[in-house]
């Protein structure tokens, strides 16, 4: 009969430790352990072999940058002007180099 109290209670401590491990693991996967899913693609640094330095992309005067997307190597600004009309400047993200300026007219 002891025999078979202390068998008792022995699986009953496993029963505990083997639920707390469980429960452990889940709030580390699902929410409890942010230093692994707060890490994006988008914020690691990849090293670069060679750059361009520092480049200034001269925009008009009083141009305001309204939005900003990548196609390939190049790198569109859509622009706000000051003469309330807009355009796109693409600059090469290689060489850090203008491209062009599209000024983006009404029809008349």
């Amino acid at each position: 009969m002891r025999g078979l109290k202390s068998l008792v209670i022995g699986m009953g401590v496993l029963i505990v430790v083997g639920l707390t491990v469980v429960i452990v693991t889940v709030v580390k996967r699902y929410g409890g352990d942010d230093s692994q899913s707060t890490k994006s693609p988008a914020l690691v640094s990849v090293p670069v072999a060679h750059g361009f330095g520092e480049k200034r992309v001269q925009m008009p005067a009083g141009a305001k940058i309204l939005e900003t997307s990548f196609d390939g190597n190049r790198m569109v600004l859509r622009l706000g002007l000051s003469d309330g009309e807009q355009a796109l400047l693409l600059v090469d993200i290689n060489t850090g180099q203008r491209i062009g300026l599209i000024r983006l007219g009404t029809a008349r």
